[in-house]
């Protein structure tokens, strides 16, 4: 299978919380992310086509940054086998010019 990405997807160091700024809910727990979309595993079903504000908190700010802000849209979502968890794609399709600097900097030193 060839893949279709864009940018390489890095996998965090530490679990991140991603939390939905409208409802303050965690919508999921940080699989991996590039700078074009995400991949979160959480308890949340979330439909393709819906838009969600997200809020991922830093463990250690970058320049002065405790957490990173951006709108995205649900790609797809599946239940992880056997759990009552769902794996959730996530297109990024609203941030800022130092949102997506900060997420460069945090993911230059993941794996």
């Amino acid at each position: 299978m060839q893949n279709k990405r864009f940018s390489i997807r890095k996998r965090p160091n530490e679990s991140i919380a991603i939390f939905d700024v409208n409802t303050g809910q965690t919508l999921g727990y940080l699989a991996n992310i590039s700078m074009g979309g995400l991949m979160l595993i959480g308890s949340i079903s979330t439909a393709p086509g819906s838009l969600f504000q997200l809020q991922m908190p830093l463990s250690t700010p970058i320049d002065d940054t405790n957490s990173i802000e951006f709108g995205v849209e649900s790609l797809w979502c599946l239940r992880a086998k056997d759990t009552c968890s769902y794996w959730t794609g996530l297109q990024i399709i609203d941030i800022s010019d130092s949102a997506s600097d900060t997420i460069a900097a945090l993911i230059s030193g993941w794996q």
